[in-house]
C-alpha cells in the first residue's frame, strides 16, 4: 500500500486539489443571492376589506414595511402596481420585533389595551406603548422605531380600489442585508485566457461599445424606460341631496261619509288647492292634464288597469286632546295600486304620511367636461343613466344610509366598478 502512494503520490495531490477547489466553488455559488427577494401570500390567505379606516389588508406573514412602503399586486404576465401602505395596525398581544433608531433589538408582545398604530409621521408621535418582555411591561417611545416587525393590519392609500384588489394576490419586497449586497461585490474577477483564436465578438477593435454602469453592474444596453400606468378616471358621480316624499295625497275634511284629500303635488305646482271627494269602495284614477283648482282624480270602474287609488274605509271619531278637549277626527283606509302596499290609513290631523318613497338628486362631473344633474325616485331601481359616453346603473337605494348604488361600465367589455355613493 505504502508503494501504490509513493508512487502515485502527485496524482492523489492534484486529486485532493481539485476536490477542495470544487466544494469552495459551490459555498460560493450557494452564497451568492439576488438583491432582492419576493415574498408571495398564496399560502397565508390575504384577506382585503374595508372598514371606517378605509381599504385594509390581512395576512398571515410577518413583515416589516412600514407606512410609506408599499404592496405589489399583478397586473398582466410581467407587470406589477403598487399601493402605498398609510398605517399600521398592530392589535393587543400581537408578537412583534423591533429594531430602535439606536440599534437596540427587542422582542415580546404589545401590552397597551388600544394596540399600536402607526402612521406615516411616526417619527414625529410623542406616544409610547407597552411591550411586554418575558413578562415585563417596557414602555418603548413610538418616535424611537426604526422597524417593527410583525403581522399587522396595514390601512392602504385613499386610492386603492377594492373592487380591484379584492381577487389579486398581493406581494410583498423587502431588501436584503446590505452585508450581503456589500459580499457579493467583494470578489475580485477573474481572467481567463481565450482558448480559441477565433473573433466572435460583436465589437470591432477600432469601434468600441459604450459601456454603462446601471445598479453597480456594467452593461453595454440602456434600461427601458418605466412603463407609465395611465391615471384611473374618476367614478364621476356624487349625492346632492337625499330626502324622504310624504305621500302625494292628505286628508283635509268631509262631508257625512265621503272625505275629501288634497293633491299636494299640484297644490304646490298651481299655487291654489286641489281637492278630489272620495266615496268609499270606489277607484279613481288621475287626469291627463288637471287644471287649476280643478280635481285632479276622476272614477273609474273598480277592475281597471287605470285606477290609482281606492277608498276602503272611513269614520269619523272623537279624539281627547292634550289640552282637555275632543277634536273630530277624520280616518280614511286608502289603497295605493301603484306603490304596491298593504291599504294605509290618512286620517286629518296627520301633516304628511311617509311610505317609504323619496328623490334622490345625483350630479355627474369628470374634469372639465359639463356636469349633469339627475333626479331619482325608489322607482328607479335599474334605470341606465348616460353621460357623455359612459354608462351607469342605478343597482340599489339605501334609506337608512341615505345612499344609492351605482355600477360604472369600464372601457373593457364586461368589466364594471361598482360604488355607494352616501351623501355629504
Amino acid at each position: 500500500m505504502k508503494q501504490v502512494v509513493v508512487k502515485h503520490y502527485e496524482k492523489l495531490l492534484l486529486l485532493i486539489a481539485i476536490v477542495v477547489l470544487g466544494v469552495v466553488f459551490g459555498l460560493q455559488l450557494s452564497q451568492d443571492t439576488s438583491i432582492t427577494k419576493k415574498y408571495s401570500l398564496k399560502d397565508s390567505e390575504p384577506t382585503w376589506e374595508r372598514s371606517s379606516e378605509g381599504v385594509t389588508l390581512r395576512a398571515k406573514l410577518p413583515n416589516d414595511l412600514m407606512p410609506g412602503n408599499f404592496i405589489y399586486y399583478r397586473t398582466g404576465d410581467d407587470n406589477f402596481s403598487r399601493i402605498e401602505i398609510s398605517k399600521l395596525i398592530f392589535k393587543r398581544r400581537s408578537e412583534v420585533s423591533l429594531q430602535l433608531t439606536d440599534g437596540k433589538n427587542l422582542k415580546g408582545e404589545i401590552k397597551s389595551k388600544e394596540g399600536v398604530v402607526l402612521s406615516k409621521n411616526w417619527r414625529n408621535s410623542s406616544s409610547p406603548f407597552l411591550l411586554d418582555i418575558d413578562g415585563r411591561a417596557t414602555p418603548i417611545q413610538v418616535r424611537t422605531l426604526k422597524k417593527i416587525t410583525g403581522m399587522p393590519t396595514y390601512v392602504l392609500d385613499d386610492s386603492a380600489d377594492l373592487t380591484i384588489l379584492r381577487k389579486k394576490q398581493p406581494y410583498f419586497y423587502q431588501r436584503v442585508d446590505s452585508r450581503i449586497l456589500a459580499e457579493k461585490y467583494r470578489k475580485r474577477p477573474e481572467w481567463k485566457k481565450i482558448h480559441s483564436d477565433r473573433n466572435n465578438s460583436v465589437y470591432e477593435l477600432f469601434t468600441p461599445p459604450l459601456i454603462y454602469i446601471i445598479d453597480n453592474e456594467l452593461t453595454t444596453t440602456l434600461p427601458e424606460a418605466p412603463i407609465e400606468e395611465e391615471e384611473k378616471e374618476p367614478f364621476g358621480a356624487s349625492v346632492v341631496s337625499f330626502s324622504e316624499k310624504p305621500y302625494r295625497f292628505r286628508l283635509t275634511s268631509w262631508i257625512g261619509n265621503s272625505p275629501y284629500i288634497e293633491d299636494m303635488e299640484l297644490t304646490e305646482k298651481f299655487g291654489r288647492s286641489v281637492r278630489n271627494r272620495l266615496e268609499v269602495n270606489k277607484s279613481y284614477k288621475l287626469i291627463k292634464d288637471p287644471k287649476p283648482g280643478r280635481p285632479s282624480l276622476t272614477e273609474v270602474d273598480n277592475n281597471s288597469s287605470e285606477k290609482l287609488l281606492s277608498l276602503k274605509f272611513f269614520t269619523v271619531q272623537n279624539v281627547t286632546q292634550k289640552n282637555g278637549g275632543v277634536k273630530p277626527v277624520g280616518r280614511a283606509l286608502i289603497e295605493d295600486h301603484i306603490l304596491g302596499l298593504k291599504p294605509f290609513e290618512i286620517n286629518s290631523i296627520m301633516e304628511g304620511v311617509f311610505l317609504g318613497q323619496f328623490e334622490v338628486q345625483l350630479n355627474f362631473k369628470i374634469g372639465k367636461e359639463d356636469s349633469y344633474q339627475v333626479i331619482l325616485s325608489e322607482a328607479d331601481k335599474g334605470r341606465e343613466i348616460n353621460y357623455n359616453g359612459r354608462n351607469y346603473k342605478v343597482l340599489e337605494f339605501n334609506l337608512d344610509r341615505k345612499s344609492v348604488k351605482l355600477r360604472k361600465a369600464n372601457l373593457i367589455p364586461n368589466q364594471f366598478e361598482d360604488i355607494e355613493l352616501l351623501l355629504p
